[in-house]
């Protein structure tokens, strides 16, 4: 039964977006990772902490990029309101990253001194980010799947090329963030370039009837979006207070590492997953978004599961071999956390369901629990217990599998809450 289902859903549209999109996400993260081992020795542990902390803290600002709009420009049934949501987002991307460039220097002595002049790029990344969201959320809206995936390779060449120049010539402590930041803007132009969409002169009236329409984006989408990214961030944010810059910098290989099936997949299959479960809610077929749901929880589980135990097993040995005899810490990091970034792979992906289904108030209430119980474990074991920091990643990870297992259980209920009362709420 299991396999004939399998058969239908690898030969289903949906299976052939995604495919198309790991393709094409696929060859974007193996081309930063092929590259790492040589990055890993042009750059130091206290470079590799200076990236880390500064996506820690951009991404965060990241968080109010477009007013969430972008996110909603899936969903109108009409052309006009869908191109008038693209126009709005990178309106408001505009005004916030002015307002950063504009605040944040007056706090930059709240942060670390290696970590100040790096600040100054948070305007940039966020601005560029911003626009680049907006392009790939109108993508995904034509299912130009394909464009988006060459995209994706293109930011990452571009980050590749520009990191080995900027290590290679010592020219910045933190070259590894211009590199990152380079390769969104080389990803933006071709976005522009292939994009149907244009920014242009819309009314205001326009721009305020799509706001007001999908209103609940920013007023439910930012605030929870804000405490999850921070919680995503917090061990970064422990380390960087608690900690040395040593464990910073050999999390941040870690983190590097990881992220990458995260992305591979995560990111892939969230796209696809959005695009065609708002399809199903819009025509209220409810009974064939759960058989959709738990097709794609085990699909994402039998991909996870092989990568965390290779890395259970073997982390610190292919971390060894790959990156060098600097970094066998980093592998034994990955050891530890292996299991808390598999059960965000099955379980973040499909959390675009509050958006296709219009519950984000739902959501927000995991995030502010997900914010304040990770912050409070983390707290309680650096601060009052000062665990050893292998210690604190593991009642980390420890954390993570509970709290995600409680959010696909809420999220399986968004569904058959649908199910029970049969129309839109």
């Amino acid at each position: 039964m299991f396999s004939k289902s399998w058969s239908k859903f690898s030969k289903s549209e949906f299976s052939r977006n995604v495919s198309s999109q790991i393709l094409g996400t696929g060859t974007a993260q193996a081309l930063p990772f092929l590259a790492t081992p040589l990055l890993t020795r042009l750059f130091t542990e206290a470079d590799f902490a200076v990236y880390t902390s500064f996506f820690a803290v951009a991404s965060i600002f990241a968080v109010g990029v477009g007013g969430k709009y972008q996110l909603a420009i899936v969903l109108p049934h009409k052309e006009e309101d869908a191109q008038n949501l693209f126009v709005l987002s990178i309106y408001v991307t505009f005004g916030y990253a002015f307002l950063i460039a504009l605040l944040l220097p007056m706090f930059h002595g709240f942060f670390p001194k290696d970590l100040q002049n790096a600040l100054y790029f948070v305007a940039p990344h966020v601005l560029f980010f911003g626009v680049w969201s907006a392009y790939i959320n109108q993508s995904i809206r034509q299912k130009r799947f394909a464009t988006n995936a060459y995209a994706k390779v293109i930011q990452s060449i571009g980050y590749i090329v520009a990191a080995i120049g900027l290590g290679a010539i010592k020219f910045l402590s933190f070259g590894l963030v211009i590199a990152k930041i380079l390769g969104t803007v080389a990803s933006y132009f071709f976005l522009h370039k292939k994009s149907i969409a244009r920014l242009k002169i819309v009314p205001l009236v326009k721009l305020k009837k799509v706001a007001k329409t999908y209103v609940d984006y920013p007023k439910y989408g930012i605030g929870p979006a804000f405490l999850n990214t921070v919680s995503l961030q917090a061990l970064v944010l422990i380390l960087t207070k608690y900690y040395t810059t040593d464990d910073l910098g050999h999390y941040g290989l870690t983190l590097m590492v990881l992220s990458a099936p995260l992305t591979l997949i995560g990111n892939s299959y969230k796209d696809v997953f959005y695009q065609k479960m708002a399809s199903l809610v819009m025509h209220r077929q409810y009974h064939l978004a759960m058989g959709f749901f738990k097709k794609s929880t085990l699909a994402l589980l039998s991909l996870s599961a092989p990568i965390c135990l290779i890395l259970f097993f073997f982390g610190e040995s292919l971390f060894h071999f790959i990156f060098g005899e600097n970094w066998i810490r980093s592998g034994e990091f990955a050891t530890i956390l292996a299991f808390s970034f598999g059960v965000r792979l099955v379980v973040s992906p499909l959390s675009s369901i509050f958006n296709a289904t219009n519950t984000l108030r739902i959501a927000s209430v995991w995030q502010i629990l997900y914010f304040i119980s990770t912050f409070a474990t983390l707290i309680v074991c650096a601060a009052v217990l000062k665990l050893p920091v292998t210690s604190l990643l593991v009642v980390y990870v420890v954390h993570e599998i509970i709290l995600y297992t409680l959010y696909l259980s809420i999220q399986y209920y968004v569904i058959r809450f649908k199910i029970t009362n049969g129309k839109n709420h």
